[in-house]
């Protein structure tokens, strides 16, 4: 691998060391958030957001908070987690369509330094959130 390897350049830069690390790229097409029979978000700008740690773990899509329909979810108060690389996540419940789910979307309101694209972004949970790409037309 050269030194211009994006992989490596990231795996140099991360804060937790070479054995933990993440790309975040814009995904190249249009992708729709829902849970249940409600869209919660849709754009064209979502990120796709690839880690190495532990393990190798599925792909995760951030989705810009302006395509994110904010009335949709509760911000939850006092309970937040820690990832060495990415920074201190606060979480949201979803509370639409007569449902509440706890925690079903997450974002990084002020990520380290190593994952600021993530700021303005939110994550949704997959087992509660279903993520439709929907192909751009040529």
């Amino acid at each position: 691998m050269s030194d211009d390897n994006p992989m490596l350049t990231r795996r140099k830069e991360s804060p937790a060391g070479a054995g933990h690390w993440h790309i975040t790229e814009l995904y190249p097409h249009t992708i729709r958030v829902r849970i249940g029979d409600v869209v919660v978000a849709e754009t064209d700008a979502a990120l796709i957001l690839k880690e190495v740690g532990r393990t190798v773990y599925n792909p995760s899509f951030y989705i810009p908070v302006r395509d994110t329909r904010m009335e949709l979810v509760e911000k939850e108060d006092g309970f937040t987690t820690a990832c060495p690389i990415k920074g201190e996540a606060t979480y949201f419940h979803y509370a639409g369509n007569g449902e509440r789910i706890e925690w079903a979307a997450w974002a990084y309101e002020d990520p380290l330094p190593y994952s600021d694209m993530l700021r303005g972004h939110v994550g949704f949970d997959q087992r509660w959130a279903t993520l439709e790409i929907v192909a751009r037309k040529a």
